[in-house]
């Protein structure tokens, strides 16, 4: 894939199923725990597309990535706290951007701040809470603002990258909220375990499928200067690949005054598609010289 798809980034919201002493369990408890890990995770991803939402494996627990709105995220969260057996997991929000990339051995994986930082303080989440990042709160403020209410501050969390998180837990009675409040802001005194990436279960089939952009690749000579929509991308060399969204392009390369090339496309997501043209000068009209037009009048 080439560095400008690469560099294309969606936002999306994190959910954090997170079990923190899931290591310490023993294999037959481990079963367990991961069988209601994906029945949590199916009540949480039951009315969204497979389009808006996928599921990553993580050490202590299990990911939900939704590219749907930070409110569909919230109530993803909420379903699965309520198929839960017994707070059995804590639940945590982040929001930010996420990447479609490819490891050592060539399996898909999704890498992104929006997921080191869900994988750092995920694991300070008590069981039955739900703790979400400002990052989160945020992007919830935009999307429904009446959502906030439910939560309440619950302390700054600083990971073993300095980098700090501010936390809010959601409250059902002041009572539950305080212990919560106590609970996470002495959990925080711990250091955690940041990741970098994940194998996805459907990272491709999800993400990159539905919202990574086309690839137009360019072979022009001598150079064209591209359009793309009536709006100037670059000078193709040294422009070589661009990205554009899925669906109808109008693309036009030029080169002064030579005739240019326009072509209509229709682009899937995740297609690449190469466009080569070769500009060729037109050739000078030889002028009559004296012996032409000596013949001429004889």
């Amino acid at each position: 894939m080439s560095s400008t798809a690469q560099s294309f980034s969606p936002l999306a919201s994190v959910v954090f199923l997170c079990v923190p002493a899931l290591k310490g369990k023993t294999v037959a408890e481990q079963s367990q725990v991961r069988a209601a890990l994906e029945s949590a995770a199916e009540a949480a991803c039951e009315p969204l597309t497979e389009a808006d939402r996928l599921v990553l494996d993580a050490p202590q627990g299990m990911l939900l990535v939704i590219l749907a709105s930070p409110r569909a995220a919230l109530l993803a969260a909420q379903r699965a706290l309520t198929a839960a057996s017994a707070g059995s997991f804590g639940v945590s929000i982040n929001h930010g951007p996420v990447t479609a990339s490819t490891g050592v051995a060539g399996d898909a994986r999704l890498i992104g701040d929006a997921i080191d930082a869900a994988l750092s303080f995920g694991p300070k989440t008590p069981p039955g809470s739900l703790v979400i990042s400002r990052a989160f709160r945020d992007a919830l403020d935009k999307n429904s603002p009446e959502d906030l209410t439910a939560f309440l501050p619950a302390g700054i969390y600083t990971d073993e990258q300095v980098r700090s998180h501010e936390l809010f837990v959601h409250h059902t009675g002041e009572k539950q909220a305080a212990g919560r409040r106590l609970w996470l802001v002495t959990a925080l005194a711990c250091s955690a375990i940041i990741a970098g990436g994940f194998a996805g279960r459907s990272v491709l089939k999800s993400l990159a499928a539905a919202r990574q952009p086309a690839i137009l690749s360019f072979d022009v000579k001598p150079f064209g200067d591209i359009y793309v929509d009536g709006n100037m991308k670059g000078r193709s060399p040294p422009l070589s690949q661009l990205a554009v969204a899925a669906g109808p392009h109008h693309i036009e390369i030029r080169n002064g005054k030579l005739t240019p090339l326009v072509t209509e496309v229709e682009l899937a997501t995740g297609e690449q598609m190469q466009i080569r043209h070769s500009f060729s000068t037109p050739k000078p009209v030889k002028q009559p010289g004296l012996l032409d037009r000596l013949k001429f009048w004889q």
